[in-house]
């Protein structure tokens, strides 16, 4: 009984090998993982045409991080997806511009103020673009505009933005001697 019992279970442990041999057999399709094919798809869906969103993941050093750029922004704020996709495709940190964008913009309520007359929003928004796209260093920069336009009273968001972005490294008043 016990020789019948060890037998069955050295059987039962040979089968599972066998599986995990059979099914390193199986073909996996390639296409799933093309990062091409993953970044056209994924900037398809935020309206940018499919010859566009074919040259821009073409031309991108990590078309992944392009379309994952475009996906926060989008996700996270009105923007229109060509304007993202030429936003991201010019920084070299393309994440780091989408987080950007995505916390100033929840963040900061004024920029979602709508004025029929003068696009207001439209131009806040394509100034909050350009504005993470200039910035070394979105990460920092988009805290000091959320911070500056949270305890500031009266300051717009443009404002703010405007200030953190002319922001020096050597203040003069630190540094006389330094000259630009």
């Amino acid at each position: 009984m016990i020789m019948s019992l060890n037998h069955l279970l050295r059987g039962l442990g040979v089968f599972p090998v066998s599986l995990g041999l059979l099914l390193f057999t199986v073909p996996v399709k390639a296409g799933n993982w093309n990062q091409f094919s993953v970044c056209i798809t994924q900037l398809e869906k935020f309206d940018v045409s499919g010859e566009d969103a074919s040259i821009a993941c073409s031309d991108a050093l990590i078309p992944k991080e392009l379309s994952e750029c475009v996906s926060i922004i989008a996700n996270a704020t009105p923007i229109n997806g060509n304007d993202s996709v030429r936003a991201c495709f010019q920084v070299r940190r393309p994440i780091d511009l989408g987080n950007c964008v995505a916390d100033i913009y929840n963040a900061v309520p004024g920029l979602a103020v709508v004025d029929p007359e003068t696009d207001t929003q439209e131009i806040n928004l394509l100034t909050l673009l350009n504005s993470c796209r200039t910035s070394l260093r979105p990460g920092f920069y988009s805290e000091c505009v959320i911070a500056t336009a949270r305890e500031v009273t009266d300051m717009s968001p443009v404002r703010a933005m405007d200030i953190c972005l002319s922001a020096q490294d050597f203040p003069r008043s630190l540094f006389p001697a330094y000259n630009e």
